[in-house]
C-alpha cells in the first residue's frame, strides 16, 4: 500500500509550491500597482492552486506509470511500481483538482475556470494527447503553467490585465527551455519510453539552439516586466537574467551546461516572481 509519504512526492510538491508562488505573482501584479490587497482572494487562491497542483501532478502520474516503468529516472516511483492503486490514486487526482476549482470560484467564476483550464491543458492535452505524440508538446502543454499565473491574476482583479498577461507569457516561454534541458541530460530515458521530446528525438545542434531562442523570448518578456514595475524587479532579476542567457549559449558550445540550465531555470523564474511580488507591493 502506498505510504503518505508515496503521495507527497507524487504530487511534485516543489512543482506545485512554484506554482504557488506564480500565482501569487499573478495576483499582486493584477491592475498595476495594488495598494489594497484582498487578503480572503489571497488566501484563496494560495490553497486553489496547492490543492489543484497537487490533483494534476497526481493524475500525471498515474496516467504515466506505463513510461514511468521504462524510464530509469522515474522506475522506482509507486506508482511505477504498482504500489499505488490507480483507481485510488485517479479518485484523489480528481478529488484535489475539483476542491482547487471550488475554491477557485470563491474568488470568481473566472479563477475557477482559469484554474479548470490549467488541469485540463496538463492532463488532457499535454499528458495523454500530446506527450506521446509531439516533440512540441510541452509548448502547448506549458500553458498549463500559464494559467496558474492567471488564475492569481483573475482572483485580485476579475480579469486579465496586460500585466498579468505579459507575465503568464513569460512563464509559457520559459516552460519549453526548462524541459527540453533536463530532457538533453536524460535522453536515453525518453527514447527508452516512447517519448519524443523535441532534445531526445533531435540533434543537439538543433535542439540546444531551439532553447536559446525560447530564453532569449522569455528574457525579452522578463524585460518587458519593467514597464510594469518598479526598479525593484530590475535590480532583482538583472543578474540572474544574465546569467540564465549565459547558460543558454553555452549549452549550445558545451551540452554538458544543459544540466546547469535546468537547474538554474527554477531559480531564475523564482527571481522573476519575488521580484514582481516586491516591486508591486513596496
Amino acid at each position: 500500500m502506498a505510504t503518505l509519504s508515496d503521495y507527497v512526492k507524487l504530487m511534485q510538491y516543489k512543482i506545485v509550491a512554484l506554482l504557488v508562488l506564480s500565482a501569487v505573482a499573478g495576483f499582486v501584479i493584477a491592475n498595476g500597482l495594488i495598494a489594497h490587497l484582498e487578503l480572503k482572494n489571497l488566501a484563496i487562491i494560495i490553497l486553489a492552486i496547492a490543492a489543484g497542483g497537487c490533483g494534476a501532478e497526481l493524475l500525471n502520474k498515474v496516467i504515466e506509470a506505463d513510461i514511468d516503468k521504462k524510464m530509469e529516472r522515474t522506475k522506482n516511483r509507486a506508482t511505477a511500481r504498482g504500489k499505488l492503486d490507480k483507481t485510488h490514486g485517479m479518485i484523489y487526482g480528481v478529488l484535489l483538482s475539483a476542491v482547487g476549482i471550488v475554491l477557485g470560484s470563491l474568488a470568481n467564476f473566472l479563477t475557477a475556470v482559469m484554474i479548470f483550464l490549467g488541469v485540463f491543458f496538463y492532463i488532457i492535452v499535454y499528458t495523454i494527447w500530446l506527450k506521446r505524440r509531439s516533440r512540441f508538446s510541452i509548448v502547448i502543454g506549458g500553458l498549463a503553467g500559464s494559467f496558474c499565473v492567471w488564475a492569481g491574476v483573475t482572483s485580485a482583479s476579475g480579469t486579465i490585465t496586460l500585466p498579468g498577461f505579459v507575465l503568464g507569457l513569460l512563464v509559457l516561454f520559459w516552460i519549453p527551455g526548462h524541459i527540453w534541458s533536463f530532457a538533453i541530460k536524460y535522453r536515453k530515458d525518453y527514447l527508452k519510453a516512447g517519448v519524443p521530446m523535441l532534445t531526445a528525438v533531435e540533434s543537439r545542434r538543433i535542439g540546444t539552439r531551439v532553447i536559446a531562442l525560447f530564453n532569449i523570448i522569455m528574457a525579452a518578456l522578463s524585460v518587458y516586466m519593467v514597464l510594469f514595475l518598479r526598479w525593484y524587479y530590475t535590480a532583482i532579476i538583472v543578474i540572474p537574467l544574465a546569467f540564465s542567457l549565459y547558460l543558454s549559449f553555452k549549452t549550445i558550445i558545451d551540452n554538458t551546461a544543459a544540466w546547469t540550465l535546468f537547474k538554474f531555470s527554477s531559480i531564475y523564474l523564482t527571481f522573476v516572481f519575488i521580484g514582481v511580488i516586491i516591486a508591486a507591493l513596496v
